[in-house]
C-alpha cells in the first residue's frame, strides 16, 4: 500500500511540469537554470521536496507508522533549517543564531550534540569580521570556518579555531578577526584567514557543556568592520531565486544523508552493536572530533546494557537518535550523557543502560519511547579510541548482569534529576 502510494505521489510529481524531475545520471536531485524567477526556484524547491517525500513513503522504515510519522516531521524539520540558513542570512550583517538551526527537540537534524550550545553565522569572505566576548565560567569552545555547507555547490574547511589556544584575558575577554587579510596590527591576535571567493562562509560555534547545572555560557559577538555602505538588506529577485536554489539542494543533501542513500549499497549495518569505522570530521564535522555509532532495535521487555572503559579526552559523550538523525529530547529525557554525567564502575569502566522504561539504575539512556533508533558515541581531542560493547538483556534480569554495587534510582529521584535536567538545559536557549 505505501510503494503504491509512493508511486501515485511520484506520478503526480512527474506530471508537474518539463523540468520538473530533470536530474542527472548521478542520481543528484532536480536541477534549476541559472537565470530562473523566484517562481521557478519555489517550484524547484517544491518538486525537491515532493521527491524527498515520495523517497520517505518508499522506505523501508515507512512501514513503521511511528518511523514514518517521524520521518514527516523530519522532512518539514529540514525545509524550516533550509531557509534559516540559505535564505535568509545577510552575510553582511552577520549575527549568531541559536535557535535557527538547533533545538533541543523542534529543530533536530545531523544528530546535534546535547552537550553543545550551537551558534551560528553567515560571512562573505571578501569581507573583514571582528567576533568578541567573554568566555570565563565557560567550558570549551571551538569555531570552524566552512566555505560552503550542504547547499552549496563546494564545501572546504578554512579553519579552525580552539579556544584552548588562542589568548584569553584574565577577565575570560577574548576578540578573534576573519578576512581575506590580517588586521593592521595582526601582531599577538587571533586571526582565520577566509577565502574572498567564497561568498557563503558557515561560521560553527560549537560551546560545551560537561556541567550542565554550572558551566556559564558564552558571551559572543559579531561585526563587520567593512560593510559596503549600500549592502542589501532586501534581496532583489535573482538573489533570492538563488538562494533558494541552494535551499533546495540542502534539503537534498540531508534527506538523502539521513535516509541512508549516502552508504554503501545493500549494506545494512547490524543493530545493537557498535560500528567500528568511526568517523572524524565528515560532512562537516568538527575536525578535531570522532564518532562511533550503533542502530539499535529494542521491544519493551529489552535492556540494552553499553559498556566502555574510558578513555582520555576534552570531551566524551553518548545520545540518542531516531533512525533519521534527529537528536531526542534531551531536556525532558535522559537521551544522553556525558563523561561527566555516567557513573563510574568500581571495575573503571562505564556501563550504560539503553531501555524503553526507567530500568532504575544512575545510567539509563531513555529512547524517548520509539525502540528503534541509534546512539552515537562522541569524542574530542582524544587520545587513543575504544569500541564500545554491547550486551541485550531481559528488563527484568538487568541487576543479573550489572555490578552488585549498582546505585538504585527511585522513581522519585529521577523526576528531581529530569527537573534539573530540563532547567539547565533550557537556560542555554533563555527558556
Amino acid at each position: 500500500m505505501i510503494r503504491a502510494l509512493a508511486c501515485a505521489f511520484a506520478m503526480t510529481v512527474l506530471a508537474a511540469g518539463p523540468a520538473a524531475l530533470a536530474a542527472d545520471s548521478a542520481g543528484e536531485g532536480p536541477t534549476m537554470s541559472e537565470q530562473a524567477t523566484v517562481a521557478e526556484a519555489q517550484a524547484h524547491w517544491d518538486r525537491t521536496v515532493a521527491m524527498a517525500r515520495s523517497d520517505l513513503l518508499a522506505h523501508r522504515h515507512a512501514t513503521d507508522p511511528q518511523l514514518l510519522a517521524q520521518g514527516h516531521y523530519f522532512l518539514g524539520n529540514l525545509q524550516t533549517v533550509a531557509f534559516n540558513m540559505y535564505v535568509a542570512p545577510r552575510q553582511q550583517y552577520p549575527a549568531f543564531y541559536t535557535q535557527s538551526f538547533f533545538m533541543p527537540f523542534e529543530l533536530s537534524w545531523g544528530t546535534q550534540n546535547p552537550d553543545f550550545l550551537n551558534h551560528n553565522a553567515f560571512l562573505d569572505g571578501a569581507h573583514t569580521y571582528r567576533i568578541w566576548g567573554n568566555a570565563k565560567g565557560s567550558y570549551w569552545t571551538t569555531i570552524q570556518a566552512m566555505a560552503g555547507f550542504w547547499g552549496d555547490e563546494k564545501m572546504a574547511l578554512l579553519g579552525h579555531i580552539d579556544f584552548d589556544d588562542i589568548p584569553i584575558a584574565d577577565n575570560g575577554d577574548f576578540e578573534i578577526f576573519m578576512g581575506p587579510n590580517p588586521p593592521a596590527d595582526a601582531g599577538g591576535k587571533t586571526w582565520l584567514k577566509l577565502d574572498p571567493e567564497a561568498h557563503n562562509v558557515m561560521l560553527a560555534v560549537r560551546e560545551v557543556y560537561m556541567d550542565w547545572d554550572n558551566t556559564r555560557m558564552l558571551d559572543l559577538h559579531i561585526e563587520t568592520l567593512d560593510r559596503d555602505p549600500d549592502a542589501a538588506m532586501w534581496l532583489d529577485e535573482a538573489e533570492l531565486a538563488r538562494r533558494y536554489d541552494k535551499a533546495a539542494k540542502f534539503v537534498d543533501y540531508a534527506w538523502k544523508f539521513s535516509s541512508g542513500q549516502m552508504a554503501p549499497a545493500g549494506q545494512l549495518a547490524p543493530v545493537n552493536t557498535f560500528k567500528t569505522d568511526g568517523t572524524a570530521g565528515q560532512h562537516g564535522g568538527n575536525p578535531v572530533a570522532a564518532y562511533i555509532g550503533m542502530d539499535y532495535k529494542i521491544g519493551p521487555d529489552d535492556a540494552l546494557i553499553i559498556s566502555m572503559t574510558p578513555i582520555e579526552a576534552r570531551y566524551w559523550g553518548f545520545q540518542t537518535s531516531s533512525v533519521w538523525g534527529q537528536t531526542n529530547d534531551y531536556s525532558y529525557h535522559q537521551s544522553s550523557l556525558n563523561a561527566q554525567q555516567v557513573r563510574t564502575d568500581a571495575d573503571g569502566k562505564v556501563r550504560l543502560v539503553l531501555a524503553l522504561t526507567d530500568p532504575g539504575v544512575p545510567n539509563w539512556l531513555d529512547p524517548v519511547g520509539i525502540g528503534t533508533g541509534s546512539v552515537l558515541l562522541r569524542w574530542y581531542k582524544a587520545k587513543g579510541t575504544a569500541t564500545p560493547e554491547t550486551q541485550l538483556v531481559p528488563l527484568a534480569d538487568l541487576r543479573k548482569h550489572l555490578p552488585k554495587d549498582t546505585p538504585n534510582v527511585s522513581a522519585a529521584e529521577r523526576a528531581e534529576q529530569l527537573k534539573a535536567r530540563a532547567r539547565a538545559s533550557l537556560r542555554r536557549f533563555k527558556q
